[in-house]
Parts: structure tokens; sequence; C-alpha cells
């Protein structure tokens, strides 16, 4: 873990984060200057083609990577409302790839967001904007309880536990 590094809980069932899932993606959220990034690392069975990332796989990514971008900015867990994604080229499967979102507009009822994958060489493969939608207090303490924390992990929705 670097300094600037902070790393974000995952979950076991989830299909980009979730430790446990075999056929998910199995990737560790962090955080780099207020920037939501994960490594993107996929196999054969996350491919529509030989080489070439399914489409709905990116879209995962890119969605759960803006979602904990929205959740962070307004400290709730949130829905999709709205995702648009921009396929710019194939996402090859051989690839370091990293998958950044961040917010750009946060208000109560919903949370705006642009995200990107990119390779190592800074390529940009395929881009993303969504809204996002905020759940309870209730609910998103919910979501958090089943979260796994290690003791590293940036505790995102501790200060809602005062208001519950």
């Amino acid at each position: 873990m670097t300094p600037d590094r902070v790393y974000l809980p995952n979950s076991e069932a989830c299909f980009v984060c979730g430790e446990e899932n075999r056929a998910g993606l199995q990737v560790r959220f962090y955080v780099e200057d207020d920037v939501v990034k994960m490594p993107l690392t996929v196999r054969e069975h996350h491919c529509g083609y030989k080489n070439v990332v399914h489409g709905g796989v990116v879209a995962a990514a890119l969605d759960e990577t803006m979602g904990w971008a929205a959740a962070r900015s307004i400290k709730r867990m949130c829905i999709t409302g709205e995702l648009t994604v921009r396929y710019l080229q194939p996402v090859p499967a051989d690839r370091e790839l990293t998958v950044c979102g961040r917010t750009v507009r946060a208000h109560r009822r919903m949370v705006q967001t642009e995200g990107h994958i990119e390779d190592s060489q800074g390529a940009i493969l395929a881009r993303a904007e969504g809204r996002f939608l905020p759940l309870s207090v209730e609910e998103t303490l919910q979501v958090d309880d089943a979260l796994l924390y290690r003791g590293d992990e940036e505790r995102v929705f501790d200060e809602l536990r005062g208001t519950a």
C-alpha cells in the first residue's frame, strides 16, 4: 500500500469486488487524489471475443467504480439511476488496465459521475457517465454491515452510525 492510496471495503459475492465470486472480477478498489480506481485484470470467461473484454464487463467495472465515487462524495451507498458508456476501442484482456471514477456534481438526491478505462500507456479505451441515487441511512448501514473490512480501508459510512 502506498501512502497516498487508501483502500475501500469489498464484499463476498459482488460480481466486481466479491472475493468469493469465482465468475467475477475479484478486485479491490482504492482511492488516489480523490479518484476511485480499480485494477482490471480479466480472465478468459470475461471476454466476448478472444482477448476482447465483454462490453457488459466493461460497463460493470465502470458502474461500480463510479458508484463508489458517488458513495464517497455523499457518505451514502448509491444505486445506479443512469449509466452511459462510450466504447472508444476494444478493451484488450492482455493489458494492464485501470478503471477510474470521480464525482462531477453531488446533490442530496443525485450524484453525477464520470469514469474511464485506461491502459498502462494512458490510452483511454472507454468512457462513462453515470447518475446515482442515494440509499437511505438505514439501507446504507445495512450494506456497510455486509462489507469486508481488514483494518486499512476507508470507513466511508462511520459518521452515519451516530445519526441512525
